[in-house]
């Protein structure tokens, strides 16, 4: 029997919720879920490294990197074949309140 999955922590939900491509009529949808995003957002727009990123979300770094791989290839796909992305999903929980590790921190949602 499969170990259930555990809840990734997010810091909060994305404002953007999704992303129509211009001048090709997309031909489906891709859905990025919420933990995808918050990695590329960790990773990519803050610039934490991967341990970082998995300390944040209280995952392991393997885990990490696999959610990356995904994101990106969903990403990749948007991009290359004009589909519409949508943000949405994914078993989170939502950080409540500033946590004491992100005191101080510019990119805190929190904030």
């Amino acid at each position: 029997m499969a170990r259930p999955q555990k809840l990734r922590c997010i810091c909060s939900k994305p404002k953007v919720t999704g992303l129509i491509p211009e001048g090709c009529p997309g031909s489906g949808n891709i859905n990025l879920t919420y933990d995808e995003y918050e990695v590329i957002r960790l990773l990519d727009y803050i610039k934490l490294t991967q341990e970082q990123c998995a300390e944040k979300m209280n995952i392991s770094r393997p885990t990490v990197t696999r959610i990356y791989n995904e994101a990106r290839q969903k990403i990749a796909d948007v991009l290359v074949n004009g589909q519409r992305l949508t943000i949405s999903g994914g078993d989170v929980t939502v950080c409540e309140e500033m946590r004491p590790e992100c005191a101080g921190k510019k990119y805190c949602c929190h904030r």
